[in-house]
């Protein structure tokens, strides 16, 4: 079984003090698998934008019977909460989305979020 929370904040200290971001492939509301991406975007310090190589992952878990359970990033310097822009890109309703915040790195936090129609839930992780 993956520890996909500890697999999470390990990526997000990794890449501090840029966002990361990643998926998470899933089967009956169980994480199978994390996909570490990389943050391609121009202002990674502010923004995560998933390199192809990692999109193209949803195609191989999906032929394998996965969906796409979650994506998620960081926010280094902010709280563990959707930004504007991440509510502007939530292109997948039935995904959840994860954000790690890490205002004290020391204590990271990680909680997820259904955004649909630009609506925000927060939901329970479950490990």
């Amino acid at each position: 079984m993956v520890d996909w929370v500890a697999e999470i904040i390990a990526h997000a200290r990794a890449g501090y003090p840029d966002e990361v971001c990643g998926l998470i492939a899933g089967r009956d509301e169980a994480v199978v698998a994390l996909y570490r991406g990389r943050n391609v975007s121009p202002t990674p310090a502010v923004a995560y934008e998933l390199d192809v190589e990692t999109l193209a992952r949803q195609i191989e878990f999906e032929e394998q019977g996965l969906t796409l359970a979650a994506i998620y990033h960081s926010h280094p310097f902010g709280p563990a909460t959707p930004s504007p822009t991440d509510v502007a890109r939530a292109f997948y309703p039935d995904s959840m989305y994860i954000i790690c915040g890490l205002t004290d790195p020391s204590q990271p936090v990680v909680r997820g979020f259904r955004i649909v129609s630009g609506q925000i839930q927060e939901v329970e992780l479950i490990r």
